[in-house]
């Protein structure tokens, strides 16, 4: 634990917001979202409660901080890449399904994202600020806004509003499916007792490919029909 003085400067404030941060994240690597406490996470960063309220007001905005900071380093990283994402010679469907595959495996290789992402609802979302619940649902709209764009480019056939809706779907799927790959033990247990109820264990990349291209691949037949 380190014990810091109290920050004076704006630029020593953003150090210990980040810090916070950090240590919130080195925290999601031991255990689940729920188990997150403010009691432990202020101990580890060797600050009291209420010194912690001057950075962040409750637990939750900790970890909606985690979760922005958690979505710019994904779009950071995917910008590099999905213009390649898809053979733009190849038909609409092909290319949904080509999305769908990276979509799948990038969101995958990014573990604190989705868990964030599965239950931003049920608990993030909660013991908030409106000024809070304000400031994360503007920079929720303009993540979904870059995925749209950068969907709507892969498949020029998508308009606006669908695109729109492909990316919001994304990051439902997202969060739906990441928490049904990961039981309780007791019904992993199950699963695997009972081969009948496997369906219900998915395998979150070949579950979430499989969902979000499907997905795609209807919003272009829809776009085609309507033209």
């Amino acid at each position: 634990m380190t014990t810091f003085h109290r920050a004076r400067s704006e630029e020593q404030r953003a150090v210990r917001r980040q810090s916070i941060l950090d240590t919130a994240a080195g925290m999601l690597d031991e255990m689940p979202v729920a188990a997150v406490s403010l009691n432990e996470l202020s101990r580890r960063v060797g600050l009291s409660k209420s010194a912690m309220s001057l950075y962040f007001e409750s637990r939750e905005a900790v970890l909606l901080g985690l979760l922005t900071e958690a979505a710019a380093r994904y779009r950071d990283e995917v910008a590099e890449t999905i213009a390649g994402w898809v053979d733009r010679s190849a038909p609409a469907p092909a290319r949904a399904r080509q999305v769908a595959a990276r979509l799948a495996a990038t969101f995958a290789a990014h573990p604190m994202l989705c868990e964030l992402l599965s239950v931003q609802h049920v608990i993030l979302e909660h013991n908030i600020s409106v000024e809070v619940a304000t400031g994360y649902k503007r920079s929720s709209r303009d993540a979904f806004h870059w995925l749209a764009a950068r969907l709507g480019d892969l498949l020029p056939e998508l308009d606006d509003e669908r695109a729109l809706r492909a990316a919001h779907m994304v990051i439902i799927l997202v969060g739906a499916l990441w928490i049904r790959s990961r039981p309780a033990p007791s019904l992993l247990a199950a699963f695997q007792a009972d081969a009948s109820l496997a369906f219900m264990h998915p395998a979150f990349t070949e579950a979430f490919e499989a969902a979000i291209g499907t997905f795609l691949q209807g919003l272009v037949a829809e776009t085609a029909e309507a033209t």
